[in-house]
């Protein structure tokens, strides 16, 4: 008999899953165990299209089990379920084991601050930050300047610091290149344009303003390893996802409008505080993964949109949802920052060409 199946899903009141027999001709019967004890059981003929599609029979092999009392969550990492006709475990998947365990903890101990991500990630990303910033505040961790745009930063998941470029913003030969080169990622070795535009940047992401903000949130330096130009109206995406970092959750977008105009920043409101996971156990953190949209939508977020003029940057939180629309004569530059001890590996020196430019007050520009 080959048997393969995996719990999907496991709650308070019950679990979910799929089993499927190669051999058998009829659905398998399952039970819910704890410590060898049958909380529940049923027959696995739940219609499963995806199963189907895999090649599994006719896709009726899907489960819920409900259980005949609703379980302590501290009890949710132990439970187990079994094919009736033997003894061994279906596997859970997609981290499952690990999140229901995250949940048991959680629900014992509320009043602790926790990040919303297996990653861990920044400070201002746990439940806790605000109680965080104000004792980084008094202990002077944090300047004073700083504590406000840190709180709009940590609730709204971004902040807009007005006026943070100053009256003129880019110089004029800088603009004139950002405005000549093509939308994209911007090529450290590229001509003459890119290094005008290169050279001018740790100036204009490294002010005063940027950097108390990204150093605050950072317990660090910033490094800024991937610079992008964009026009038009861009998809919606969240910093997290832009670069296949070391720590997903540890990195800030930075955007800029350069030309005449106003850069509008559409933010999906709430985004960053979203459920890491979907139900199919997809984190919406890493690159490359649908999860965020999918998320946001179901989440049936509302908009939110920002307006930067001239002389205003945005700084977005990991999680972030946010697009861009860039009017017609205009560029948008988007900078992603971590922390300096979060170098990524692509971005290591002797790989890529990389252009290394250090600013005065210690934060780095390398891509």
């Amino acid at each position: 008999m080959t048997i393969r199946g995996s719990i999907d899903e496991v709650t308070p009141l019950g679990t979910s899953g799929w089993v499927h027999d190669d051999r058998a001709g009829e659905p398998l019967l399952v039970q819910a165990m704890i410590n060898g004890a049958v909380i529940g059981e049923t027959i696995a003929d739940v219609e499963r299209p995806d199963l189907a599609a895999a090649g599994l029979g006719d896709g009726r092999c899907g489960f819920h089990i409900a259980f005949g009392a609703a379980i302590d969550p501290s009890q949710l990492a132990f439970v187990s379920v079994k094919p009736s006709r033997g003894d061994a475990e279906l596997p859970r998947t997609n981290l499952t084991g690990f999140v229901d365990a995250f949940r048991a903890m959680r629900s014992r101990h509320p009043g602790v601050g926790w990040t919303r991500s297996i990653f861990g990630g920044l400070w201002t990303d746990r439940v806790d930050a605000r109680r965080r910033l104000a004792g980084r505040v008094a202990i002077g961790a944090v300047a004073q300047e700083a504590a406000g745009p840190l709180g709009r930063f940590i609730e709204a998941g971004h902040v807009l610091l007005r006026g943070a470029l100053g009256p003129l913003g880019l110089e004029a030969r800088a603009t004139e290149a950002a405005a000549r080169l093509p939308a994209g990622p911007l090529a450290p070795r590229g001509d003459l344009d890119s290094a005008d535009l290169l050279a001018a940047l740790p100036d204009l992401l490294f002010g005063d303003a940027a950097l108390a903000l990204l150093r605050g949130a950072f317990d660090d330096n910033p490094l800024v390893c991937r610079v992008e130009l964009a026009r038009g109206i861009t998809g919606f995406a969240q910093p997290s996802t832009a670069e296949p970092l070391p720590s997903p959750t540890e990195c800030a977008a930075v955007i800029v409008g350069i030309g005449e105009g106003r850069l509008l920043l559409d933010i999906v409101r709430d985004s960053h505080a979203l459920p890491e996971f979907t139900s199919g156990g997809e984190s919406r953190w890493l690159t490359g993964s649908a999860a965020t949209l999918s998320l946001a939508t179901t989440a049936a977020a509302s908009i939110e949109t920002v307006t930067l003029g001239a002389a205003d940057l945005a700084v977005v939180a990991p999680g972030t949802v946010y697009r861009l629309r860039v009017p017609e004569g205009m560029t948008a530059l988007v900078a992603l920052a971590s922390p300096n001890r979060q170098t990524p590996l692509r971005f290591l020196r002797g790989e890529g060409g990389e252009v290394t430019l250090r600013h005065a007050s210690g934060a780095t520009l390398a891509v």
